[in-house]
Formats: structure tokens, C-alpha cells, sequence
């Protein structure tokens, strides 16, 4: 039960204890913000968007990245933004070559694509635009940044901590999942800069391994106004009380990397409806799909009940979970919604319907 941070004060300190312990237990801190973010803008006129180089300093070198802008294309004021991170990254939206490959980048794609060892190649080009359907963002009026999060970690055992963020951070006390949380908020420095972006209205969306970064950089970075969660699971929004799907031994024997290094996972003693909570009084979208036992879709659903009780709600003002499994149910007690969908582990246009709606 949460309720006891109702106060301004005491949830301040709530938070604070939470996030550390999730820090030393878990994920480990975010590396320390940059001395300098630049952003150099360089349209794509066939694609309707913009790359945007950008270099961080840090206090031990400069660290060089890109993501890539769509911006509606009537605009009369500032617009909303969704800030992300993808698999492919920008060339897997955009269809043609006109975004550079980024021959450091090591990512996970489905291996039917054909991106051998995890690096980006031309058969990825517009391959999950799916995912992204930029159109529907920009008839709802929001902007889209995205970069690579292969880009700025390597999602490689080996390799995470020897090139890209991590090599610019000391000490590497922290896992991939806190370098992807980073460079979301790094994304938001970027987006800062933008004249056309309304920054008080930013949305961190993120999809499997990258939902469990979405939830932990929102719970850094106050300047995220919604997150929004899809199938994020194991050490994201699926809690590890409920013993279905995968485990955090299993997460961690699989992928190593993401968590902080030596993780001690008989001494957490946090679960993950607080991390939920980490992002009250903000909004916070949760998605799950019903094929996906992997993710823990009721294990999920249980958690935001439970971080609900930070937010003012009780668990028993949501439907129970035999009603949430009924086709077309998404419960919503503002600024909280969630819905379950049929089929698998992916991110699709019907997720994107759901969450505009809620936004709406």
C-alpha cells in the first residue's frame, strides 16, 4: 500500500528511498548528466523529417549519436512530443537510405530481418514502421524523436560497457538498462533545444526491454509528463510477486548486461509497483497483450492496482481481472490507464489507438 505518500513531503522522501534502493539493488544510478549537449539539424526532404546529429560532452570526452525528427506538418504553436527509443532506430521508420547506418550500433532485431550479430544493415530500412506510425502521431497533433538504442549501448554482453555511453561514465556501476534510461533523458536535452517542441507535454514511450527503461528514466527525469509501457515485463512493470513468465534469475543469466554488474538478487527489497509509483503524479500508460505470458500481462495489471494507492485510487476502484480480459476493456482512472490486447509480444497501431485515446 502506497497511500502513505500523500503529502508532498513524504512522497518526495518516499520516492528518494525507493529510487536508490532500485538503484543499488537493481539497475544501478544513471551516469551523471553531460556538461553540453549540441544538436546539428539536417533535413531529409523525402522523408519528411530531420537526423539530428548530436553530441554530448562528458568530463571525459564527447560522445557523438544521432536520432531523427517528424515533426506535423501544419504547426502554428509548439507541439507535444513522444521521445523514444527503438530496436532498429530511425532506419527502421524511414524507407529510404537517406539516414546513415551506424556501424557501431549492436542491437536486437527478429532474426528473420537479416541483421547478422546484431548489427544494423539496408534490410532493416522501413522494417518496423509498424511500430511507429508516424501518421497517426501527427493527426493527433504530437511530434516524434527517436534514436537507436543500440546507438548509445550496445545491447551486448561483451560490448555494452566498451563502447557508446558507457565508456564516458565512471564508475560503470550501473547496467544497459540505466544507459537507455540516460539516453532518453538525453533525447529530452535534445528536444529542450527545438523551438517547435511544447516541452511541457513529453511522452517517454517504450516497448519490451526499452518500456523497463521508459519506467526508470521517468523516474529520474520529472520532465516526462506520460510514460507509456508496452509489454515492458520482467523488471519493468511485471512484479516479480507474481511468479508467472520470466524471472529476474532468468533475466539476469540471459542478459547480464542490463542489470547493474554482481547484482544481489536475494537482497532487493523493492518490487515493481513502486516503481510504477516513481512516476506520481504523473501519467502513466501500461499495455500488455494476451499471447504475451512471458511479460506477466495480470501479474502487470496487478502491479499499477497496487502503485495506484500513490495516486489517491484504491485497488478495488479497478475492474477485476476477469472484466480487464473481456475484448475492448481499457480501464482508466486518470491520469492511470492500461489495456490488454490480443496476440504477442510486438508494438502495434492498435496499441498507439488505445494510448491516444487515453491521452485524448
Amino acid at each position: 500500500d502506497l497511500s502513505g505518500i500523500g503529502s508532498p513531503e513524504a512522497a518526495r522522501a518516499a520516492k528518494a528511498g525507493w529510487r536508490d534502493r532500485f538503484a543499488n539493488e537493481l539497475y544501478g544510478p544513471l551516469p551523471e548528466p553531460p556538461l553540453s549537449v549540441s544538436t546539428l539539424r539536417q533535413p531529409l526532404p523525402d522523408q519528411g523529417a530531420e537526423r539530428l546529429v548530436i553530441e554530448l560532452e562528458t568530463r571525459i570526452g564527447k560522445f557523438r549519436t544521432d536520432a531523427c525528427l517528424w515533426l506535423p506538418d501544419t504547426q502554428d504553436k509548439p507541439v507535444p512530443l513522444i521521445c523514444g527509443l527503438d530496436f532498429a532506430g530511425p532506419i527502421g521508420v524511414l524507407s529510404s537510405d537517406s539516414f546513415p547506418l551506424d556501424p557501431t550500433a549492436r542491437a536486437y532485431t527478429r532474426p528473420d530481418l537479416g541483421a547478422p550479430d546484431g548489427r544494423l544493415t539496408d534490410s532493416l530500412r522501413g522494417a518496423t514502421s509498424y511500430r511507429w506510425p508516424v501518421d497517426l502521431m501527427h493527426r493527433h497533433g504530437y511530434a516524434l524523436l527517436l534514436s537507436c538504442y543500440g546507438s548509445w549501448t550496445p545491447d551486448d554482453p561483451h560490448l555494452w560497457n566498451q563502447q557508446g555511453v558507457a565508456v564516458f561514465a565512471t564508475p560503470q556501476d550501473f547496467g544497459a538498462i540505466s544507459c537507455w534510461a540516460w539516453a532518453i533523458s538525453r533525447l529530452i536535452d535534445v528536444a529542450s533545444g527545438l523551438p517547435e517542441i511544447d516541452t511541457s507535454r513529453i511522452a517517454a514511450v517504450g516497448h519490451s526491454r526499452l518500456g523497463k527503461a521508459a519506467l526508470w528514466a521517468s523516474a529520474w527525469d520529472d520532465r516526462i509528463g506520460t510514460v507509456f509501457a508496452n509489454n515492458s515485463g520482467c523488471a519493468g512493470a511485471a512484479p516479480q510477486a507474481h511468479p508467472v513468465g520470466e524471472t529476474l534469475e532468468q533475466l539476469r543469466d540471459a542478459y547480464p548486461h542490463w542489470l547493474r554488474p554482481d547484482v544481489d538478487l536475494s537482497s532487493i527489497t523493492t518490487d515493481q509497483h513502486q516503481l510504477l509509483a516513481l512516476t506520481c503524479p504523473r501519467a502513466l500508460y501500461i499495455a500488455c497483450a494476451e499471447d504475451d505470458i512471458w511479460a506477466d500481462p495480470l501479474g502487470t495489471y496487478e502491479a499499477l492496482r497496487a502503485a495506484s494507492t500513490a495516486w489517491g485510487y484504491d485497488p478495488t476502484d479497478w475492474p477485476n481481472v476477469e472484466e480487464i480480459w473481456q475484448p475492448g476493456t481499457q480501464p482508466s482512472l486518470p491520469p492511470l490507464g492500461y489495456h490488454i490486447r490480443p496476440g504477442g509480444h510486438d508494438l502495434l497501431p492498435c496499441d498507439w489507438r488505445q494510448f491516444f485515446e487515453f491521452l485524448n
